[in-house]
């Protein structure tokens, strides 16, 4: 089969691998769309300390089911599926709890697909049968496309991220970073009942496609406008009650605190450099607007899902995040355009 696997930082090549073997427990999904993630592209340049080179990457993957054991009972031959990436351990603290995004198996071993398991860009990918005991697929309706159904994993992360900021009716929420996924943060917001959301973004490039596909209410780019200024007249002096930072800022993080109102939710979503992840925050501000920040990392089968049945029933249109479609062997030479910010979403087909 054909595929993409990753050497080292710099080195990935489009080549021959064998087709996965599997055991009478495992299946064989023959991979219909993959979608290209952030971190990815940090792969790429950096590597991952979960990732043992050479391995395929890729984890935002929808597909079909090739082959199957003789044992697999729960799925048939041509099912339509999504992968959740995160092979959690369904055991310990946090799986027990739900919370299977935080599984401490996951978090020690970095037990996922295009990490420690052949990830979906490929032609077929191999699950096993802990994956498959897991819950790790998803069923996919006739209604929506392989490539809306691959971009359901990354929504996920950004609806994991919303429902622990708490966001609902009648917030005004503030989006840091106008990338794929603060489009899908502005979608989810608005379905959540959020009655204005402002796109803040430094590429004006980034900014005119927001814009242009209607993501948000307002759209500003603080390396131009005074942001503090503007939110001040679009909120009424009040404040943002939900800020997203979908952006490796830790400027971003820090000067969130501020532009924040009172009691508002600060989600630091987008993670830092590990080089330059320490920020200073004003405890006092925090203290006295009574700030509520959190982090949010990944997210857990039951999000995902959730995401495929907002993208089958309508309420959101997975159509508008692709930015475009390439065949396996143009991922190489596009990277430079994907890491530039010329697209939201890029999606693979194998």
């Amino acid at each position: 089969m054909k595929a993409i696997v990753f050497y080292a930082p710099g080195d990935m090549r489009y080549e021959d691998r064998p087709k996965p073997d599997i055991g009478d427990n495992d299946l064989i999904i023959k991979v219909k769309a993959c979608a290209i993630c952030g971190t990815d592209l940090r792969i790429f340049n950096s590597g991952h300390h979960g990732l043992k080179p050479p391995q395929i990457i890729g984890h935002e993957i929808s597909g079909i089911i090739e082959e199957k054991g003789k044992n697999v009972m729960d799925f048939k031959l041509d099912d339509r599926v999504v992968v959740d990436p995160i092979v959690s351990c369904g055991s310990c603290y946090y799986c027990q709890k739900g919370m299977t995004n935080l599984c401490l198996d996951f978090k020690k071993k970095t037990k996922a697909f295009g990490y420690y398991y052949p990830g979906g860009f490929a032609e077929y990918m191999a699950v096993p049968d802990i994956a498959i005991k897991r819950g790790n697929l998803i069923r996919v309706p006739d209604s929506i496309s392989f490539e809306e159904a691959a971009i359901a994993e990354p929504m996920g992360c950004a609806l994991n991220g919303e429902l622990l900021s708490r966001t609902g009716d009648g917030d005004t929420v503030l989006i840091i970073g106008g990338g794929p996924m603060g489009a899908m943060h502005a979608s989810l917001a608005k379905i959540l009942g959020a009655t204005k959301i402002i796109m803040s973004e430094i590429s004006d490039k980034r900014l005119e496609t927001t814009r242009y596909k209607k993501f948000a209410d307002y759209y500003i780019n603080p390396a131009k406008e005074d942001l503090r200024k503007l939110l001040i007249d679009i909120t009424d002096g009040i404040g943002p009650n939900v800020i997203i930072i979908a952006a490796p800022s830790g400027k971003a993080q820090e000067e969130a605190i501020e532009l924040a109102a009172n009691r508002a939710h600060i989600c630091f979503f987008g993670g830092l450099p590990k080089d330059n992840n320490i920020i200073s925050i004003d405890s006092n501000i925090v203290h006295y607007k009574e700030l509520f920040i959190n982090g949010s990392s990944g997210a857990t089968t039951n999000q995902i899902k959730t995401c495929i049945d907002l993208m089958s029933n309508n309420m959101i249109d997975g159509k508008k995040f692709i930015s475009k479609i390439i065949k396996l062997e143009d991922l190489p030479a596009i990277i430079p355009e994907i890491t530039e910010g010329n697209y939201l979403k890029v999606v693979i087909k194998p």
